[in-house]
């Protein structure tokens, strides 16, 4: 059996909390690029999300929410959420 490899990625910028603005559940968040955006979830998080909350499985790892996802593009914008690959100048 081989150790799990460490994911080097988060080295340079971690997943960081964030809280949606719209049901205020809070999840770690990490903008790779402006186009690709990592979010862990919890039960906590998922149980507090009006849209996945209520979804039937197979839950947020294939479904999103439309609040969270502009809660996350006005903090990249306004730069309170890193985004470790900036767009050329």
């Amino acid at each position: 059996m081989t150790a799990a490899r460490t994911d080097n990625r988060l080295l340079d910028t971690p997943m960081q909390p964030l809280r949606c603005r719209a049901c205020a559940a809070e999840l770690l968040v990490r903008k790779s690029s402006w186009h690709q955006t990592s979010v862990q979830w919890n039960a906590e998080a998922l149980s507090t999300c009006r849209e996945l909350g209520a979804a039937p499985l197979p839950g947020p790892s294939l479904a999103g929410c439309a609040q969270l996802r502009d809660t996350i593009r006005d903090a990249a914008t306004a730069g309170e959420l890193p985004v470790v690959e900036h767009p050329a100048d």
